[in-house]
């Protein structure tokens, strides 16, 4: 039984995100609360959640805050923004403290269908337009191309990359290139190895940071 956990002072949206949810995913619970506090008293039931999809303007806690809250009280759980407004440089934050998505409501609901099921295969999901280039004020300038790690990544390491930027899967980097997802799994470790991070959450935010993203990442 796979268990999502819905924190929302919103009935309609935790109704409807249940409703959607339990109909697309065989043998899926989703569970709500409306404050963060009442979502660790659930979690400290002794019930277990494989996903929480946490909004970010809740009566206890704003979206970080409640974020780092339910990191620290199980940092195992996957924890991923909802919104009404897609805030780049809440995003941005949101990564840094261990966000593992951003979902704006205004997304499809097959949208929100792919994005739990992203997550719940242990990859990150973030709206096209900030993977796209969404830029700030405070972006910093872009590094000279001849200083940017990716550039010493194979051939086929800068595709499975490309890929990564436009935050697609494993599986779905796979198909596309003709590959085996181990195959796959093996060049985003080198990639991370060969870049300095450990996660693919943080390769595609500090990139996207950087001005770095590979220049395909803005094309559809």
């Amino acid at each position: 039984m796979t268990i999502v956990l819905i924190v929302d002072d919103h009935h309609l949206i935790r109704a409807g995100a249940k409703n959607l949810l339990e109909g697309a995913f065989s043998g899926m619970r989703v569970e709500g609360t409306e404050t963060v506090s009442d979502a660790l008293a659930f979690l400290g039931a002794e019930n277990t959640v494989d996903l929480v999809l946490l909004d970010v303007h809740l009566p206890d806690s704003d979206a970080i805050d409640g974020l780092i809250r339910l990191k620290q009280f199980d940092p195992s759980n996957a924890v991923a923004l909802i919104s009404g407004h897609t805030d780049y440089d809440l995003i941005r934050v949101a990564l840094e403290a261990g966000a593992d998505g951003f979902i704006p409501k205004s997304a499809d609901p097959q949208v929100l269908i792919h994005a739990v099921s992203l997550i719940l295969e242990g990859e990150i999901f973030l709206p096209r337009s900030y993977l796209q280039g969404g830029m700030t004020a405070e972006t910093p300038v872009p590094l000279d191309v001849s200083e940017r790690p990716e550039q010493s990544l194979t051939p086929r390491q800068r595709d499975v990359f490309e890929l990564m930027c436009k935050g697609l899967a494993n599986k779905e980097i796979a198909r596309l290139l003709d590959l085996s997802e181990s195959t796959i799994k093996s060049h985003v470790s080198a990639i991370f190895k060969q870049i300095g991070t450990t996660s693919r959450l943080k390769t595609v935010a500090n990139f996207r940071q950087e001005g770095a993203v590979p220049p395909s990442v803005s094309e559809d």
